[in-house]
């Protein structure tokens, strides 16, 4: 997420309704000793110990959940928040009581600091909501920064530079740790705060034993088609952005009932997630102080579809090569795609333009190979919304957006290789770095 840099308290007052409570019955079994306790658990984890936390975006967002999870709508469910900010780490539980009203319980408070880029906590977060509350399906919300498989930010004056070869991508979140500069998202040394390697955060999910039917980034950047395949096994579906998003994030009092709590969980219940986060971020007049000329794209895919789609892909790029006379064992082969839409902006940023992926290969291929690859792509990315502009980048004091194709967008970024990748990158070179991805190996080798 982009960092707010306002506080914006007034809506906190607007959506702070929720009943307090210590604690209540819990007993919603439906009398099945085989059978889970709960119909449905969301996971939120939100990590916030860095700019976004400094920002307010977290005390914001959290608030929204609070007053969201009011709006539930059966007493069989639970949302529950893992905190992570300046203060020690704490876990949440909401859910609705049986009169009708929402009750929030404080489960757990840490006795100590962790880091919440470190896969273990994600994994032990997750071990432990599923011990306390079996349900019959989890939703996983992954809350805080985002960079999609991009390397971890660590400052080249670090003990390990950015060129070394023994960097892996990595692309979730920001935790500067105790004694941290949050608000330039600093750790104790000075360093840009540790982030989660997506293969890391895919084990731990596995390891938690936890499979969420979808994982929800409200962050920005993370969906590319590389962070989606690298978690296709863990779970069903991911909704995301494959561009800068807004620091206010979803707007949780209305993604709560409408989205995240639509039970059971499909292509039509999915897309209320994109529908409802691009309606509050592009159209809901309640909202456009706040997320003001951002735009908005969003996207699902269906990850059962991935491994068809990396197939496709791969004969769809050895065609594109032979069109264009290049040897088939040639890795140093840039396609021509500085026209196609980006969600970033190398220049300015030092990530790689991200380029959209149906974008992308309509410009290497002719048109009748192009729609028989498309067929792949649309029966795994099952849903998108994008508004007429986005935010790419700001520049000296000014915003520039990027005009949207969404005659052709699928609204899901695909790296593809440039030559001035190898020549500057504040992360090192970016064609070499995304070969330790398993799509690159899957679609490129």
């Amino acid at each position: 997420m982009y960092p707010l840099r306002n506080t914006l308290y007034c809506i906190i007052g607007l959506i702070c309704t929720l009943s307090m409570t210590a604690c209540s019955s819990d007993d919603h079994g439906n009398g099945k000793a085989d059978m889970p306790k709960y119909r449905h658990t969301v996971i939120v984890y939100m990590s916030a110990q860095n700019s976004l936390g400094y920002s307010q975006a977290a005390l914001l967002d959290s608030a929204e959940i609070a007053s969201g999870a009011s709006r539930m709508r059966s007493t069989h469910d639970n949302l529950i928040l893992y905190l992570d900010d300046d203060k020690l780490p704490r876990i949440y539980r909401f859910y609705k009581g049986g009169d009708g009203k929402g009750y929030i319980q404080k489960v757990k408070q840490y006795s100590t600091d962790l880091n919440s880029s470190n896969p273990s906590t994600l994994r032990d977060v997750l071990a432990d909501v599923k011990a306390q509350y079996p349900s019959r399906s989890y939703g996983l919300v992954m809350w805080s920064h985002g960079t999609g498989w991009l390397p971890d930010i660590i400052s080249p004056s670090g003990s390990q530079s950015r060129l070394s070869r023994s960097y892996k991508p990595m692309g979730f979140g920001v935790d500067v740790g105790t004694g941290g500069n949050w608000a330039e998202d600093l750790d104790a040394q000075g360093h840009l705060g540790q982030q989660m390697e997506i293969d890391d955060m895919t084990q731990a999910i596995s390891e938690s034993g936890v499979r969420p039917a979808y994982i929800f980034f409200d962050a920005c950047l993370m969906q590319c088609v590389e962070v989606a395949y690298s978690l296709r096994n863990v779970t069903d579906y991911i909704v995301a952005s494959p561009a800068t998003t807004s620091g206010y994030g979803a707007f949780y009092y209305d993604q709560i009932p409408n989205g995240l709590f639509c039970y059971p969980y499909g292509d039509d219940s999915i897309k209320t997630m994109v529908d409802t986060y691009y309606y509050n971020s592009v159209d809901d007049d309640r909202l456009k102080d706040y997320y003001g000329k951002q735009g908005c794209v969003m996207s699902a895919i269906k990850t059962s579809r991935l491994d068809q789609l990396a197939t496709a892909t791969a004969s769809a790029l050895a065609l594109a090569k032979t069109y264009t006379g290049v040897n088939q064992c040639d890795t140093t082969w840039y396609p021509e795609v500085s026209d196609v839409q980006p969600y970033c902006d190398f220049l300015h940023t030092s990530y790689p333009d991200m380029y959209d992926m149906a974008c992308g290969m309509k410009a290497l291929l002719p048109e009748a190979d192009y729609w028989q690859w498309r067929t792949a792509l649309d029966q795994c990315v099952v849903y998108s919304r994008m508004s007429d502009s986005y935010y790419l980048y700001s520049y000296n004091g000014e915003v520039y957006t990027q005009a949207c194709d969404r005659a052709n967008a699928c609204g899901v970024s695909m790296f593809f290789p440039r030559k001035i990748y190898s020549l500057y990158s504040y992360y090192g070179d970016l064609n070499e770095l995304i070969k330790d991805t398993p799509w690159y190996r899957a679609v490129w080798s």
